[in-house]
C-alpha cells in the first residue's frame, strides 16, 4: 500500500473517532440537560404549583403566641401564629386578632431529654414535633388545647428546645428552639396556592415566657418569633 494512502486512512480513522467522541459528548450534555429539566419539572409538580413562603435567614418571618401544659417529662405547647411574612393578614378579622380569629395555629408535643441545675438556674432540653395548622374558620380557644389542632396540617417539623429558667420564681424564662421541616402541604388563601417553607429547611425560634403558679393550668404563657437558618434542599 502506498505511504500516502496509508496515512490518509489513518487520518480518516482518527477523525472518525474524534467525531464519535464529540457526538457522544453532545449526547451526554443533552441527556444531562434533560435530566435537570426533568428534576425541575418533578419538583414543580411536587409543589403543586404553589408559591413557597420562605422563612428567611435573620429576619423574624413568623411570630407566635401560646401557652403550655407540662406533665412530668412531657410538654404540650400550643397557640397561634400572629404574623407570617408574605401573608397580609393571618386572621379572618380585621378588628379582632386573637386565638379565636387566627387562621394558623400550632401544636408541639415535646419530652424532656435532659435537665441540668446550675445554682438557681435550670436548663431543660426537649425534643419533639411541631405541626402548624391552617383553619380559615378560626375558632381556637386556650380553654381547650385540642382546638389548636383543627384544620389542615400544612407544616410538620422536628423540634429541639432549650429552656432556661429560675424554678423558684415565676419571672420570665427564655427558650431557644430549632425546627427542621420534615414535610409541608399546600393550602389556598386569597386565590393563591401557598406552602409554608420546604422540607429540609430549618428555622430558629425564641420565646419569652412566664410560669404559672404550681398546679394551675396552663403551666405558663409565652410569645416569640422565628428566623430561618438554612435551606438544604
Amino acid at each position: 500500500m502506498p505511504v500516502r494512502q496509508a496515512m490518509g486512512r489513518a487520518t480518516g480513522a482518527r477523525g472518525g473517532k474524534m467525531r464519535a467522541k464529540a457526538a457522544m459528548s453532545m449526547t451526554l450534555m443533552i441527556c444531562a440537560a434533560a435530566g435537570l429539566l426533568g428534576i425541575a419539572a418533578l419538583r414543580a409538580d411536587s409543589l403543586g404549583g404553589a408559591r413557597v413562603i420562605n422563612i428567611d435567614e435573620d429576619r423574624p418571618d413568623l411570630n407566635f403566641v401560646g401557652q403550655f401544659v407540662n406533665s412530668g417529662a412531657d410538654s404540650h405547647q400550643f397557640g397561634y401564629v400572629s404574623r407570617i411574612e408574605g401573608i397580609d393578614n393571618v386572621f379572618n378579622s380585621d378588628t379582632s386578632k386573637d386565638e379565636s380569629t387566627a387562621m394558623f395555629t400550632f401544636s408541639t408535643q415535646a419530652t424532656n431529654v435532659q435537665v441540668i441545675n446550675n445554682g438557681p438556674i435550670r436548663a431543660v432540653n426537649r425534643t419533639g414535633k411541631t405541626t402548624i395548622y391552617y383553619h380559615p374558620e378560626g375558632g381556637a380557644s386556650f380553654s381547650d388545647p385540642s382546638t389548636f389542632e383543627a384544620g389542615l396540617p400544612i407544616q410538620v417539623s422536628d423540634y429541639q428546645q432549650q429552656v432556661v429558667l429560675d424554678p423558684s420564681t415565676p419571672f420570665p424564662f427564655t427558650t431557644t428552639h430549632l425546627n427542621t421541616i420534615t414535610s409541608t402541604r399546600w393550602f389556598a388563601l386569597n386565590g393563591q396556592l401557598l406552602r409554608l417553607g420546604l422540607a429540609h429547611s430549618a428555622y430558629r425560634t425564641h420565646y419569652l415566657g412566664r410560669v404559672n403558679a404550681p398546679g394551675l393550668t396552663p403551666s405558663g404563657w409565652f410569645a416569640g418569633y422565628a428566623v430561618g437558618v438554612s435551606r438544604n434542599w
